[in-house]
């Protein structure tokens, strides 16, 4: 508890939901990886060293969950967290991060340690900033920024549990971040099938009686919303059935879509 408390007090968020990994909806090779992740985490880490790898390689493993705003990245991290029984905990960079390197780095060994000794898994949530050239430097900021993302880049190789660093880029990883991770997870967004999915999964966990004209395919089909775009659509939907004590219907739920579509129009 104590160091779950330190985690606490050096900007570290715990997370806990209900999420399995089983309810997840993703392409074929990203739920593949997403083992290799959960995987991970059941090797004995006495395994390890009789095979003769830590002569070279530590024992944690990185991994970098990659793809869109909303495509299940945040949500697949708890899953793995649930299914392992491990702490999850978020990290705000912003709060470890200091203009004094001197002074990030110490706060980093804090984190890491606790984190150890906690068994906890880390998302370092939107690491963008693995994702552009270092040598691509505006101004004093950007270069203390760099040099904390690199420190933490190094750091993390003797942290010997699961970190995971989330980035909403497309683009490749640098050579220098490639060299220091273990496994790339894709977060695609959605296809019409993976949307129907999740309407028909998202909708099948409401408590609210249905009514018999709703059509996931047809919702999957007329608004092409990220997974957390259908989920806070059904939401929506659910309050105002709620609301005027009604069944939730088709014409809520289209109501609610279309206007997450609007708001994507709009950004």
């Amino acid at each position: 508890m104590a160091d779950e408390q330190t985690l606490a007090l050096l900007g570290a968020r715990r997370i806990v939901t209900d999420t399995e990994l089983s309810e997840l909806v993703l392409p074929k090779e990203s739920r593949e990886r997403l083992g290799w992740v959960e995987g991970w985490l059941s090797q004995p880490p006495f395994l390890f060293r009789e095979w003769g790898l830590s002569r070279y390689i530590d024992g944690g493993f990185r991994a970098v969950f990659r793809g869109p705003s909303g495509t299940g990245k945040t949500m697949a991290a708890i899953a793995v967290a649930r299914s392992t029984a491990r702490p999850l905990f978020s990290i705000d960079l912003g709060a470890v991060e200091s203009k004094h390197l001197a002074e990030t780095e110490k706060k980093l060994s804090q984190l890491f340690e606790a984190a150890d000794e906690a068994n906890a898994i880390l998302l370092f949530d939107e690491a963008d900033a693995l994702s552009g050239k270092r040598s691509e430097v505006g101004d004093a900021h950007d270069r203390y920024a760099n040099l904390g993302v690199n420190y933490l880049m190094r750091r993390l190789e003797p942290f010997q549990g699961l970190a995971i660093l989330t980035t909403n880029r497309s683009s490749d990883l640098d050579e220098d971040s490639i060299s220091r991770i273990d496994v790339v997870v894709e977060f695609p967004r959605p296809d019409e099938a993976a949307r129907e999915a999740i309407w028909q999964q998202l909708l099948g966990t409401v408590k609210l009686h249905p009514g018999e004209n709703i059509d996931a395919a047809k919702l999957a089909k007329d608004y092409e919303l990220s997974g957390a775009e259908i989920l806070r659509a059904v939401r929506i939907a659910s309050w105002f059935a709620a609301s005027d004590d009604r069944n939730l219907d088709m014409d809520l739920l289209q109501a609610a879509a279309a206007e997450r579509a609007r708001m994507r129009g709009g950004l």
